[in-house]
């Protein structure tokens, strides 16, 4: 289970704001059920969130707001809103001198559930800019607390969600005319939170800045640094029955994790990223490979993770190979393609930043660390040496390289000359012409062409 505070309003910051987790949230392919509750309801707090709200509509199973009615509390554009894009919605309004108050935003999902409990209503204040505290709780499907914490929400609000509460009516054209005509529902400009306060505030309301939503950072919600180490035995995740019980699943889970991930290829497709979707998954994964280090792990387990090539080394040094991989593949392409890559920091192909990796690598070199990618750059015919690079010394480091080459490709030596070499031939000496072709013949029985 994952809980994080959510706050706004005292800090010009709006990625940690309940707006920033539901846009998030109706993004998320993960999910597919949506139950929410408010007490006050405005165009503004939906329009904040109405791009992913409505292609969230085309692909979840349902979403379902229930909303509370005061006079002069949700707007008449909100709820036009809702009707008019079939968006199921319910109203609680009574007579008693009690209202419908809770904030609550839940999701259902194939591996988890969420959900967000506070003080945000649905209004662009309430979701981003009041001074507002929320609970953000996600669970997976397996978590006995979560589901209990489930239960408990949908046993106390079962009259209002099956609609058998008095007060509750599923909002249509003609409620909302009802509503209108009986005085509880005003257009946005005069609801009560907005209008009246704006109205005995006006002089002093006018002076003051309001902050400016940036939408572009909204909806990418970077998991938190976590420093949770495993150091001694004592400190190793105990193998428990409902461990035993549940790993067939989590297999399986895993199973669907490299399918998902088949792009990268079986050795680099294994590895479960801390961020997953389902984080129950990467607390499985990683226990594997905690009981595999500690000799723990059941023999029966250990043939199953083998057979899927469930890789028990340091994942971050398969991570890092496996950019080093796209980028070579990359800097292959490059060169096919007639690019003068050079060794500029600034040098960009396809929108990637090969030179600055590539001067990454050549850091690394001089301590001694990436050579085999240093080889591996130089194999495919880019001169990454941080020697001189006029031409005369540039086709001295090709000639000795290829002298020295005892299992020369001549595709890759080609590739290397026309990059490296061939404009450049006008500005070398007739000697070192020559050794270029002497060379060429030496390892190839054959003159360039």
């Amino acid at each position: 289970m994952k809980l994080e505070f959510l706050g706004h309003g005292l800090h010009k910051d709006h990625t940690n704001t309940v707006g920033h987790y539901l846009i998030e949230t109706f993004k998320n392919s993960d999910y597919d059920t949506f139950i929410g509750f408010s007490a006050f309801t405005k165009m503004s707090g939906l329009n904040s969130i109405k791009t992913e709200l409505l292609i969230a509509k085309k692909s979840f199973k349902s979403i379902k707001f229930y909303l509370g009615i005061v006079r002069k509390g949700t707007s008449r554009e909100a709820l036009k809103f809702l009707i008019d894009n079939e968006i199921e919605t319910y109203i609680f309004c009574t007579s008693d001198e009690i209202m419908f108050h809770p904030k609550i935003y839940y999701f259902e999902g194939k591996h988890n559930n969420r959900f967000i409990l506070g003080s945000s209503n649905l209004t662009s204040y309430g979701l981003f800019h009041n001074i507002e505290t929320s609970t953000f709780i996600e669970f997976s499907k397996n978590d006995q607390q979560g589901l209990k914490y489930t239960r408990q929400f949908n046993t106390y609000f079962r009259p209002i969600l099956d609609s058998t509460d008095k007060n509750v009516e599923r909002l249509t054209n003609e409620v909302l005319q009802d509503l209108i005509k009986s005085g509880f529902v005003w257009p946005e400009s005069q609801t009560r939170d907005d209008y009246e306060f704006v109205k005995k505030n006006k002089n002093l309301f006018g002076k003051r800045k309001k902050f400016k939503l940036e939408k572009k950072n909204l909806g990418e919600i970077k998991p938190p640094k976590t420093n949770k180490k495993y150091k001694s035995k004592y400190d190793i995740p105990p193998i428990t029955e409902a461990y035993l019980k549940s790993w067939p699943k989590y297999f399986e889970l895993f199973k669907e994790f490299k399918q998902e991930n088949i792009h990268k290829g079986h050795r680099y497709g294994v590895t479960v990223p801390r961020d997953y979707k389902n984080p129950s998954l990467y607390t499985w994964y990683l226990k594997q490979k905690i009981y595999s280090k500690n000799d723990m792990l059941l023999p029966e387990h250990l043939k199953l993770l083998r057979e899927e090539k469930f890789y028990f080394g340091d994942a971050h040094k398969l991570w890092q190979e496996y950019k080093d991989d796209q980028k070579l593949k990359l800097i292959k392409k490059a060169i096919e393609d007639g690019e003068d890559i050079g060794l500029s920091q600034r040098y960009e192909y396809k929108g990637v930043r090969l030179g600055t990796w590539i001067q990454a690598v050549k850091k690394a070199n001089k301590s001694g660390k990436k050579l085999d990618v240093r080889d591996k750059i130089e194999e495919l015919g880019f001169d990454i040496s941080s020697k001189s690079r006029n031409p005369i010394d540039t086709a001295k480091r090709f000639i000795s390289d290829l002298y020295e080459d005892e299992d020369p490709n001549k595709m890759n030596w080609q590739n290397r000359f026309n990059h490296a070499v061939r404009d450049k031939k006008k500005k070398l000496t007739p000697e070192i012409i020559k050794e270029l072709e002497e060379v060429w013949i030496l390892q190839f029985g054959e003159e360039r062409r």
